[in-house]
């Protein structure tokens, strides 16, 4: 895929969850597009693939391995992005787990915090670090968030909860950060195959996994998955100049998800 090259040319983006899926995809697309990056993530071998391919771009792109659960890991990562570039345009509040698939009764209290620090307390505290970074000069957060934010999904509690108050801490971050020139938007990905999607995994039979994906799948209007490249072009959207009116937003890609009866006609 071919890139400008000149679109985020020469900013600085940190974008957490950055070794798999969508935050990959952003960190590929961005780097395309003329933009360093700092990337965090669990596992160092995705970093250091990642690294590698980003670069060949011609910028840099630095790592940070960890989890966004330890604060002290994003509190690395934006000393990281301070001390090698100098400055912060752009992040990218894209770790995340999909969490249980229980009833809302069956969730344990301790599966509730786990998902709780990973997508919500990390996305408040890294759009609070943010905020210090780019006060002086301005800049731009793209939160992750789901449609599931928005749309609820059976036995999915945790997981809607948190990225509904995902979506709720970017309109509110959007008023507060405006007056420093501070954009804050929310991304709402429809049915995208990536890790989180394949946890279903772990609570379900193959053919469980099945219907559930043909379920997501007849519920959007062009009746097929997206794809992380897809969801990376919005995010590069969100952060750009080309989006200097827009903030506080929660903007579904999501293949009509938002608006399908789930009737095939």
């Amino acid at each position: 895929m071919a890139f400008d090259g000149i679109r985020h040319k020469d900013k600085c983006v940190l974008i957490t969850g950055a070794g798999q899926g969508i935050g990959r995809a952003a960190a590929i697309r961005l780097a395309g597009e003329g933009a360093n990056l700092v990337t965090l993530d669990l596992s160092t071998e995705h970093l250091e693939t990642l690294k590698t391919e980003a670069e060949e771009f011609g910028g840099r792109c630095e790592t940070v391995c960890g989890s966004v659960a330890d604060l002290a890991t994003l509190d690395q990562a934006f000393e990281l992005a301070n001390a090698r570039f100098g400055r912060l345009d752009g992040l990218v509040n894209n770790a995340g787990i999909g969490g249980y698939m229980k009833r809302f009764d069956e969730v344990e209290i301790d599966e509730f915090h786990t998902i709780i620090d990973i997508n919500l307390r990390a996305v408040w505290y890294g759009m609070k670090l943010a905020y210090g970074a780019m006060a002086g000069r301005g800049g731009a957060i793209v939160n992750v968030s789901s449609m599931a934010g928005i749309r609820p999904n059976r036995h999915h509690s945790p997981y809607g909860m948190t990225k509904a108050a995902v979506i709720s801490l970017t309109q509110h971050a959007s008023m507060d950060y405006a007056p420093a020139n501070i954009r804050v938007n929310a991304l709402c990905p429809g049915p995208v195959e990536t890790a989180i999607f394949e946890q279903m995994r772990n609570y379900l039979d193959e053919e469980g996994v099945r219907r559930a994906q043909h379920l997501v799948r007849s519920r959007t209007v062009m009746d097929r998955f997206g794809t992380p490249e897809e969801q990376a072009a919005a995010i590069s959207f969100l952060l750009s100049d080309d989006a200097s009116f827009v903030t506080g937003i929660a903007m579904p890609v999501d293949g009509g998800w938002s608006v399908s009866d789930g009737r095939r006609m």
